[in-house]
């Protein structure tokens, strides 16, 4: 596999940067070269960038190509290696989100509409702004379709790639463009945290993906949509059976573990030990295999990460936290990289302040939790599990302002659907109404009734 070159892209035109970093692999190895955008660089774009009306078929045609075509000379499969050498993504997981994204893509007109209020003759829905700057993620490929959107809707878009994941919104906007979009409608500068800090700040609206830190900087700016840790959630309040912990393994570890929707806490009215006991067993049965075999189901790391992350799991044990897992992290393949092994960890106190922790691969802390304590213990969480024969949990729990989503039963938290909101609705913050009111028509106006403004 050859090193790529990847450098910014404003409105069509491909800029060659005196500036890159090297982009390397898992293993050491280079993967890419990467332009660095200089800030003379984001006010060009801030220029020239400006959205247009898009036809619907070309996000379809877009999603095809993405998934299938060979672009910017490379194929699906090159592109699926290049990411999970630089990611540590599973191989499946990125040919699955490869597929996610062409369906969504050709689904973003429908899904559009049914997140909006049915129409009506004197009210339009219309961007809140003009251009809108993302600084996007490297943990998933499904999060890119975000921006699409945004370019569905009239938004002219500026997106600061995720440093270990430029790949993507490279591929994703070449896509775009032979699909058909208009190329002043889109941009894409790779940087560092400054450019991405300098793109919040001068577009009309930004979206930004990150951690804590970054969720911090931008939560009280209203023109900044943030997506960061989903501190997703379970609640366990009826006996254990195999069919429970199958449904709770598969929300703490489908899609590698690495999803904002993915289980990291399971509050349980029964014995926290014995739940992750049993969670722990199933979960020490997945494969350990490197990213790029077809059957791997676990994240991998470099070696230094992979240290971090075991000092991260021994410092939680010293704080008190039990573990129940065979591993204590990432553990050494062959190839130089190491494989994340999941992590299940329990506390007899359900107000450990290590409750809510998040770490990039299967991690999960089991805590207790009586009908008591209600549902203040969860605090912010993108996506409460419940498992209960309480019927009146779920339409509490709904109500809950600081709960975005809830699912019941065995549906994975991050079932989706064209009209499904994920963490409120992404088209209510890119769109407003507006009043559009007709009188009789006067002599000479260009149109006589509202048909005309269809």
């Amino acid at each position: 596999m050859s090193t790529a070159i990847l450098q910014p892209l404003v409105a069509g035109e491909t800029v060659a940067c005196d500036e890159t970093a090297e982009l390397p692999g898992l293993d050491g190895s280079p993967v890419a070269r990467v332009g660095i955008s200089p800030t003379l660089l984001l006010r060009l774009a801030l220029r020239r960038t400006r959205g247009a009306a898009v036809p619907a078929e070309v996000f379809g045609r877009a999603g095809t190509f993405f998934a299938q075509a060979e672009l910017g000379g490379d194929s699906a499969e090159v592109h699926r290696r290049r990411v999970v050498a630089v990611t540590g993504l599973p191989d499946r997981v990125v040919a699955d989100g490869l597929r996610s994204v062409r369906d969504g893509l050709a689904r973003l007109a429908e899904s559009t509409e049914r997140q909006l209020p049915a129409p009506t003759d004197d009210v339009r829905w219309v961007p809140r702004g003009r251009t809108l700057g993302v600084v996007t993620p490297s943990n998933h490929v499904d999060p890119h379709l975000t921006w699409a959107r945004a370019l569905s809707v009239g938004y002219g878009v500026i997106v600061r790639p995720g440093t270990r994941d430029p790949f993507t919104p490279f591929r994703l906007a070449a896509a775009l463009l032979s699909a058909g979009l208009p190329p002043q409608c889109l941009a894409v500068l790779p940087g560092g945290h400054d450019l991405g800090e300098r793109l919040l700040g001068e577009t009309d609206l930004g979206i930004v993906y990150g951690g804590p830190a970054a969720v911090s900087r931008w939560a009280e700016n209203p023109g900044v949509l943030t997506r960061g840790p989903g501190r997703s959630a379970a609640l366990l309040d009826r006996p254990l059976t195999p069919e429970i912990v199958e449904a709770l393994a598969r929300s703490v570890a489908a899609d590698a573990g690495v999803r904002c929707a993915n289980t990291s806490v399971i509050r349980t009215s029964g014995d926290p030990a014995e739940v992750a006991d049993a969670l722990a067993a199933r979960l020490d049965t997945l494969p350990v295999r490197p990213a790029a075999d077809p059957d791997a189901v676990l994240p991998c790391f470099s070696a230094d990460q992979a240290a971090g992350l075991r000092r991260t799991v021994a410092e939680l044990e010293q704080a008190g936290l039990r573990r129940h897992s065979a591993a204590d992290g990432p553990v050494p393949l062959p190839d130089g990289t190491c494989a994340a092994r999941p992590v299940v960890l329990s506390t007899t106190d359900p107000a450990h302040p290590a409750v809510g922790t998040e770490l990039p691969f299967p991690f999960v802390v089991v805590a207790p939790w009586s009908a008591a304590d209600g549902l203040e213990p969860f605090g912010r969480t993108l996506v409460l599990s419940i498992h209960s024969e309480d019927a009146g949990l779920p339409l509490a729990a709904l109500a809950h302002p600081q709960i975005r989503r809830v699912v019941v039963g065995g549906a994975v938290p991050w079932t989706s659907g064209p009209h499904l909101p994920h963490d409120g609705s992404l088209t209510g913050f890119l769109l407003e109404p507006k009043a559009l009111l007709f009188g009789e028509p006067l002599p000479g106006e260009p149109f006589s009734d509202k048909e005309s403004l269809r």
